[in-house]
């Protein structure tokens, strides 16, 4: 069974690159996170502008990547160019992993960054929340920045760190999230599978032991979660707890400030279920201050198939995604 919370990557041609050069770079140090790097695009650092932080998803890619063709990739879905207009935009790397690098290619063709020690020690949902919320302290005293819009979005694994950033840092004015669980990731794991029963693909029979293996290895994981030499699919065990001790919702529902959740209704990567739930419980709780979008047929990466003069297409709605969100926030501000 494959991991939920996968990286997202998303490809454009070789130009992306040449916004490299747009940004300036800090490195931040504090003790217990270690030094940092932290990345500002603006078209005027002088203006005061509203203060946007991106959160990509998880692994350990650089943000800017070479592929084995030659072209750069990305883990920014937004147009960062086109909003830096607008507002000062930071981006934050992953602990111990470059900018920008090219990947390397394993024997069976698989694209991989190596993980330093480093990156496995540190990596957590604290550590990517601490981060953005001390990048946010810095700006705010190193640049003109809009005290009243300071913005946090996530996509994908950064979706469920959005939340806790606003917990942790006050100064945040607006939360969006993007296809990211509101429950337990583990729980994503469990919702698959008793899917695939329905849906025919595997026995009852079969289901049921893999759900029975699966709370055998969360079991595992909780009785040592600071564990970073025990793996699972992958990741430490200190990555898997720290993601799983507090859910994205419970965090959610700590705020008073607005809200946005987006979600896609064809999630290949993340099952929606859980997401739905999140809106149900605002309800249940009077809470007022989430909004709850849903793109009935898009996929993780908000790509939509549609029949056109009998052949199906693709349709992608990643830009105008981002834009519900910057018109969202503009709203909420008037």
């Amino acid at each position: 069974m494959k991991p939920i919370y996968l990286f997202l990557t998303l490809f454009f041609s070789s130009p992306v690159f040449s916004q490299t050069d747009l940004f300036k770079h800090y490195i931040l140090n504090d003790s217990k996170l270690k030094s940092f790097q932290i990345h500002l695009i603006t078209s005027d650092s002088t203006a005061v502008k509203p203060l946007l932080v991106y959160l990509d998803g998880s692994g350990n890619f650089p943000i800017y990547y070479q592929t084995k063709s030659g072209k750069y990739s990305t883990s920014i879905a937004m147009d960062l160019k086109k909003y830096s207009k607008d507002y000062h935009i930071v981006l934050i790397s992953k602990p111990d992993v470059p900018f920008k690098d090219s990947l390397q290619t394993s024997a069976s063709g698989r694209r991989f960054y190596p993980t330093s020690g480093k990156y496995t020690s540190l990596y957590s949902l604290d550590w990517r929340a601490e981060t953005a919320s001390k990048a946010i302290n810095f700006l705010v005293k190193k640049i003109p920045v809009n005290k009243k819009k300071i913005i946090v979005i996530g996509y994908s694994e950064g979706s469920q760190v959005a939340p806790k950033v606003a917990v942790l840092n006050k100064k945040v004015t607006d939360v969006v999230c993007i296809v990211g669980n509101a429950l337990s990731q583990f729980f994503d794991f469990i919702i698959e599978t008793r899917l695939d029963v329905v849906k025919n693909k595997i026995s009852a029979d079969e289901g049921q032991k893999i759900v029975d293996s699966l709370y055998s290895d969360y079991e595992k994981i909780y009785a040592d979660p600071l564990s970073t030499k025990k793996t699972w699919y992958g990741e430490t065990y200190l990555k898997w707890s720290s993601f799983t001790k507090t859910t994205p919702l419970e965090n959610m529902l700590k705020l008073k400030i607005p809200i946005l959740y987006i979600a896609g209704g064809k999630d290949n990567n993340q099952t929606i279920i859980g997401m739905d739930y999140a809106k149900l419980e605002f309800l249940r709780q009077g809470k007022k201050n989430l909004t709850y979008k849903v793109y009935p047929n898009s996929n993780h990466y908000f790509q939509d198939e549609e029949i056109k003069d009998g052949k199906t297409v693709t349709v992608d709605r990643i830009d105008e995604v981002h834009q519900f969100a910057i018109d969202w926030v503009n709203k909420n501000s008037k």
